[in-house]
């Protein structure tokens, strides 16, 4: 397959991707290509180097770059398996302390949102005890609580939206890592 086949190919294989992001990755391979011809190498070897566009693709809507890619491509072509010591330590290191890590954050992102309901609750009780005059005396104290509660809430909502999203990209980075050393070991002696 030459440069233009390739290209195109890849192209359509990308083609939900943001335009700006399949610009950048063609633009990309496209200097791979030309490097490749400067060093001597024919279009063909270089797509063959490359590996099928469906697959390289797949990386891509992954969220690998270019480099990480090729850098892995390079890595493959000398892999001859699994060592076996990557799949013991994925084990054990979940076991131990990957599992535990990632519900615990789990059980601080709950336990926020048991602690924003019980806030919401609060902050419901006092201004109904303020709308029917259960509370005249204590008015002023009460006023600063509930603001100071609102305030609470505001800031654990805004902690929440950040903790789900940071959760959920670690974790996406976490797995992404276990496969990886699942897949290729734990590297050279």
């Amino acid at each position: 397959m030459n440069k233009t086949e390739y290209l195109t190919k890849l192209t359509n294989e990308l083609g939900h991707m943001p335009y700006g992001d399949v610009k950048d990755i063609i633009q990309s391979i496209e200097e791979h290509f030309e490097e490749g011809i400067s060093e001597g190498r024919s279009e063909e070897e270089i797509a063959e180097s490359l590996g099928d566009p469906k697959e390289l693709a797949v990386e891509f809507k992954d969220g690998a770059k270019f480099k990480q890619i090729i850098k892995k491509r390079k890595m493959s072509d000398n892999f001859k398996g699994p060592d076996g010591r990557g799949r013991i330590f994925v084990i054990v290191f979940n076991a131990f302390v990957g599992i535990e890590l990632w519900l615990v954050l789990l059980a601080a992102i709950v336990a926020a949102f048991m602690f924003l309901a019980g806030d919401a609750g609060i902050i419901g009780v006092i201004i109904a005890a303020m709308i029917m005059g259960k509370i005249t005396e204590f008015i002023v104290p009460f006023i600063f609580l509930v603001l100071t509660l609102v305030c609470v809430a505001v800031f654990l909502v805004v902690l929440l939206i950040l903790g789900i999203k940071y959760y959920i990209k670690g974790l996406k980075g976490y797995i992404r890592w276990n496969k990886n050393v699942w897949n290729y070991g734990l590297g050279e002696d």
